[in-house]
């Protein structure tokens, strides 16, 4: 579908409508026109948004009171667009492509004839922690990088107008491996640095205890603190800091390895509750409610169009 705007007020309504609200200031004349051609990947929209030298800005206002957040990656195919989040700046140009965040402050300056293509998901839609993204955030992942090579094609592909149709369950999964392999792709150019917490360290021994040990049921804040010599009030806020809590953390890291093991070949013949079971759920309907809520498809009809 291709929506287009012939004025500044129009253009910033359909910004708004097609992502989230920005300020934007042309570079040059005072009117702007824009087109924006988008279609849906499951819970991925793949956007080509078009138009004149333009800096789109997010303020701290607008992300304080938004309640759509987007994990988004910019794909600048022609021109030049210089991005700034947390902190950094970056430059991207020739198919590159840098990630950012809706969460929070960020500005995109685009200059020349630009072509972005805009892949943005729901931030709940996704297991990434905010403080991981925060590092990924406006770093430029060029071509010619190693994991930039595989996926700088793939996302081209997915904004092609001849690109084909998925069936619903095909979107949904390829939406997920798009936003994890793009997100490895950034963390490859991220720089060794100072930790963002003190506890940084404690936290990783956490997250490397949880995922190793999904399968047990009781799982949860008084085991890993044992585990870990730790009380549970400090285990408890080291997640509030993050913006998280551990229980629906737990349950987002077994959604997600499930619906790995659904569409394995090593798991087609092992029946769904057992899977269920063996990553730690004890409740065959609860996990068929979160499982749908979180992927939009039944449990079975993924594993219909997976494998």
């Amino acid at each position: 579908m291709v929506e287009t705007a012939r004025s500044l007020s129009g253009w910033s309504d359909l910004i708004r409508e097609r992502f989230v609200p920005l300020d934007i200031t042309p570079h040059g004349a005072p009117d702007l026109r824009g087109a924006v051609r988008y279609r849906h990947l499951g819970r991925l929209q793949v956007a080509a948004v078009r138009s004149a030298p333009q800096t789109f800005r997010r303020t701290r206002s607008q992300a304080a009171v938004a309640d759509d957040d987007l994990l988004a990656i910019g794909v600048i195919a022609d021109g030049t667009g210089c991005l700034e989040q947390d902190g950094r700046s970056c430059v991207v140009s020739g198919g590159e492509f840098a990630l950012y965040d809706t969460s929070r402050p960020f500005s995109w300056s685009l200059d020349g004839t630009w072509d972005m293509r805009v892949y943005t998901w729901p931030r709940t839609s996704l297991p990434f922690l905010d403080e991981e993204i925060e590092r990924l955030t406006a770093r430029t992942v060029t071509r010619d990088s190693a994991i930039g090579a595989l996926v700088t094609p793939m996302l081209h592909q997915l904004s092609d107008v001849d690109a084909p149709d998925l069936s619903p369950v095909g979107a949904a999964r390829l939406s997920g491996e798009v936003a994890e392999l793009a997100v490895i792709a950034a963390s490859e150019h991220v720089p060794p640095g100072r930790a963002v917490h003190p506890d940084d360290d404690l936290f990783a021994r956490i997250q490397e205890f949880v995922r190793d040990n999904l399968n047990d049921p009781l799982l949860g804040a008084e085991s890993i603190a044992r585990e870990l010599f730790v009380s549970t009030r400090t285990l408890h806020r080291m997640f509030a800091r993050r913006d998280l809590t551990l229980a629906n953390w737990i349950k987002e890291l077994r959604l997600d390895a499930c619906r790995r093991a659904l569409c394995s070949h090593r798991w087609e013949h092992v029946p769904i509750g057992q899977i269920a079971a063996r990553h730690g759920f004890t409740n065959a309907s609860f996990f068929s409610r979160e499982f749908t809520a979180r992927f939009g498809t039944s449990p079975r009809r993924y594993r219909q169009g997976a494998i």
